[in-house]
């Protein structure tokens, strides 16, 4: 009686083994470059939605404070003075020194009732690059506020601008240019 090869191996030969240990490494590298590709795809859209987010907080945070202003001082193309009906003042600009590329609204009470003093609230991290702010008159009556806002990730070079216009909602707000 004549025995099968397979019934009496008792394990893989050398090639078998070579073989089976070069298709498994050939699998698992293209898995794990699969996986590397979409670590970077993630990576990408991360910072792409931090810096849209970043960008959008900067200019609702900007928006919500000129629609409630009594009156708009353009203190230079990059500082806005607002007056509250309570008599705050209010300043939106870029921070200076190693929060250069912060946005801070700097709220002055000492002239309003009750007395108080000067605080400082940091708006947006450090990654806003470009802040402008023009008067867009129509008419007399109909004034608007222009803002640019432009975020950048210095990591990875992306940039974000966002151009908007912004009308008070009190229609005695007063504007005040810088000379």
């Amino acid at each position: 009686m004549k025995k099968k090869y397979f019934a009496t191996q008792h394990g893989l030969t050398l090639i078998e083994l070579i073989i089976g240990i070069a298709l498994m490494l050939l699998v698992l590298h293209s898995t794990v470059d699969l996986f590397s590709g979409s670590i970077k795809v993630w990576i990408f859209g991360k910072n792409q939605s931090h810096i849209h987010q970043t960008a959008r907080i900067a200019v609702d945070a900007i928006v919500r404070e000129i629609r409630y202003a009594h009156q708009i001082t353009f203190k230079n193309t990059s500082s806005l003075l607002i007056t509250t009906k309570n008599g705050d003042y209010k300043t939106l600009q870029l921070g200076g020194g190693l929060h250069s590329k912060t946005l801070y609204l700097i709220t002055d009470k000492t002239n309003a009732i009750p007395p108080g003093g000067i605080s400082t609230n940091p708006i947006t991290e450090n990654l806003v690059t470009n802040l402008q702010f023009t008067l867009h008159s129509q008419n007399e009556s109909n004034k608007a506020v222009l803002i640019t806002v432009e975020v950048s990730d210095e990591g990875t070079g992306e940039k974000k601008v966002l151009h908007t216009a912004c009308y008070p909602l009190n229609h005695q707000s007063s504007f005040i240019e810088a000379k």
